[in-house]
């Protein structure tokens, strides 16, 4: 992340330091950079297209694996099996960049949010994890703290449903996330 050198001044230049989402999303320079990421955003293949494709090559052996693979997903959801990592970090920046990084991150990688908590001093921010080859999908849920003279604090939980084996999913989007609250042209 870059220091806030934009050269913003009133309302749209306190936002560093702002911990409140709808503040946050609701300031222009913050708005922009999530427009600006959500544009740039690629879908992966999903598993639902990936196996609807190969039923569609191979259809003798194509729709018994799609149906096997929704029976199976069934199964594990009524189970309750999931596999998923933590991943925490401290950035040296002020919480509200650290949110805004995040919410760009999220938009960048098409992890559509899907609920917000306010809390005292940050939010926890709960997105889904796109489809892909290797899982049908996953939630994850990042919490972000930070006072005005402390360290701001990630924490980052992946979960993929219904799957014992999630073939690096979770690591993956924990490794990204994290890559991009350091990356200097995000925000």
């Amino acid at each position: 992340m870059r220091p806030n050198n934009d050269g913003a001044s009133g309302a749209d230049g306190d936002w560093a330091h702002e911990h409140r989402y709808r503040t946050l999303v609701a300031t222009p320079a913050v708005r922009a950079a999530l427009h600006r990421n959500a544009a740039r955003a690629r879908l992966p293949l999903s598993a639902e297209e990936l196996l609807s494709r190969a039923a569609s090559v191979t259809p003798l052996m194509g729709r018994p694996m799609l149906d096997g693979a929704a029976r199976g997903r069934r199964l594990g959801l009524a189970l309750r099996l999931r596999t998923g990592r933590t991943r925490e970090a401290e950035p040296a920046a002020p919480v509200g960049r650290v949110i805004a990084a995040v919410l760009c991150s999220l938009a960048l990688r098409a992890q559509e949010v899907r609920a917000v908590a306010q809390h005292e001093d940050g939010c926890t921010l709960t997105a889904d994890i796109p489809s892909d080859a290797r899982t049908f999908g996953g939630v994850l849920e990042v919490t972000v703290t930070g006072g005005p003279a402390g360290p701001t604090s990630v924490r980052a939980k992946a979960e993929i449903p219904g799957q014992l084996v999630d073939w690096g999913r979770s690591r993956q989007a924990l490794d990204t996330l994290v890559a991009d609250l350091h990356a200097p042209d995000l925000v």
